[in-house]
This record gives structure tokens, C-alpha cells and sequence, in this order.
């Protein structure tokens, strides 16, 4: 008998490997239920303990999340308050602008401190006005003779004393004699007439410039707030009030 070499072939039908997709797909869904329901048991089980500094500074997820909500808000490029000041009272709103918006005539509340606090606007109404014209009539012939010797206008001079002295019921005026306190500040005179005197010769010292606008006391004024008298902004448009209110253009 003779052997052969060569490999034998089975006779029967070949094995074909069929997948079950619809019972496949239920044991896994059954399989990632136990893992779910293993996972929140075990959550449940765990007590939560949060970190050291939250339980320290008394914070909650919550509140952590409100902090940085506010964080990102402040740190936008622009934040406006509009403050609106009506009958009904007051409000505050605040929107935070990311580019700059047109001016708008409204009160803005600054995030950073102000100077000084607002003073109330100044209006001759405040002036007595017994006293004034009783100050009018006791010094207007002073007037007349420093606007003669050093080219102040009567109007101005009158209406300077006036607006520094509060019409001769300042402290300064009361107590120092000193009828002008802005260009004689912290002088102490021995009678009203030195402390008008002492004012014209100030003013012809410092601004001699002015000597040349006597044309009329409108000029004159306009000269003298284009110089460094007074800080305060409005200190012509006072004494134009004044002269106004108590006719010393008629002077």
C-alpha cells in the first residue's frame, strides 16, 4: 500500500458563524444598565466632601459660579452706571459696553472716588438785598475814586466787593476788614477803605493789562477772565449778575 502526501479534504459542508444583532444588542444594553445603576449606587454610597479652602470661606458650587459670573463682567472694557434722578425717585442701572457709545447728557456715576462733593450753583437771589444796596450806597463814591486813579470800572469794582465780601457780612470783612479776600487773601486791614485800596494796586501789579479794557465793564470783565484772578470758573458771570440785578451800570 502506498502512502500519499498530499493533505485530505474533508467531505462534508462547510460551517458558516451567524450573529444574533437584535440579542447581541440586548445583552449589552442589559450589561451598561448594571454598570449604570452600580455607578450611581456607589455615588449614592460616597459622601461628597469639598475642598478645604470652599468649606473655609463658607462657598457653595453655586455661589463660586455667581463670583465668577460677576469677575467677568467688571472686567469688561467699559461699565456705565447711568444714574436717573426723578420725582419718583432714584435708580441705578448698569450696563457694561464693550465699545464707546455717543456722549449723552446724563449724570454718570464714576467708579472711582470724586475730589470733592458738589456745592449748590451760586445766584445773586442769595445776596440780601437791603444790605447790598445799603453796601452800594456807602462805598459807591470809593468806587468812583479807584475807577478815576487805576481805571477799574465802578460797576466791577462794586460788583467785586460785593460777590468777596457777601455785601460786608463775610468773616474777612467783619473781622479783618477785608473787603476783597481773593486777590488779599489772609490780610488783616485797618479800615474798609485800605482793604479797596489794596485790592486796586493788587490788580494794577498783577494784570496791568487790564488798564487798556476800561472801554466798558463788559470788556473789562471779559479781560479779567482770561487771567488767573480767581478759580473759580464762573466769577464773571457773577459779577455780571450783580450788575445786573442792582443796576450799577447806572452808577
Amino acid at each position: 500500500m502506498s502512502r500519499s502526501s498530499s493533505p485530505a479534504h474533508g467531505g462534508g459542508p462547510e460551517k458558516v458563524l451567524n450573529v444574533n444583532w437584535r440579542l447581541l444588542g440586548r445583552r449589552l444594553r442589559s450589561r451598561g444598565g448594571q454598570y449604570v445603576k452600580s455607578a450611581r449606587y456607589r455615588a449614592a454610597q460616597t459622601e461628597y466632601i469639598p475642598p478645604t479652602w470652599m468649606t473655609y470661606l463658607r462657598l457653595t458650587w453655586f455661589r463660586v459660579g455667581l463670583i465668577a459670573l460677576a469677575a467677568f463682567v467688571f472686567t469688561q472694557k467699559q461699565i456705565d452706571f447711568t444714574v436717573t434722578v426723578g420725582a419718583a425717585g432714584t435708580g441705578i442701572t448698569g450696563e457694561a459696553q464693550r465699545t464707546a457709545s455717543s456722549p449723552v447728557h446724563t449724570s454718570t456715576l464714576s467708579m472711582l472716588p470724586s475730589g470733592t462733593p458738589a456745592t449748590p450753583s451760586w445766584t445773586v437771589d442769595r445776596l440780601d438785598a437791603a444790605a447790598t444796596r445799603a453796601y452800594i450806597d456807602r462805598f459807591a463814591r470809593v468806587a468812583r475814586t479807584e475807577a478815576d486813579k487805576f481805571g477799574i470800572p465802578v460797576p466791577v469794582k462794586l460788583a467785586m466787593a460785593i460777590l468777596e465780601s457777601d455785601a460786608g457780612s463775610a468773616a474777612a470783612a467783619v473781622e479783618d476788614n477785608n473787603h476783597f479776600p481773593t486777590a488779599t487773601p489772609r490780610h488783616r486791614f485797618d479800615n474798609a477803605w485800605s482793604s479797596w485800596r489794596a485790592h486796586s494796586e493788587t490788580i494794577k501789579k498783577r494784570f496791568p493789562q487790564l488798564a487798556y479794557e476800561s472801554v466798558n465793564h463788559q470788556q473789562w470783565i471779559a479781560a479779567l477772565a482770561q487771567t488767573n484772578y480767581s478759580a473759580d470758573p464762573g466769577y464773571a458771570d457773577k459779577l455780571l449778575q450783580i450788575i445786573e440785578r442792582f443796576e450799577l451800570d447806572r452808577l
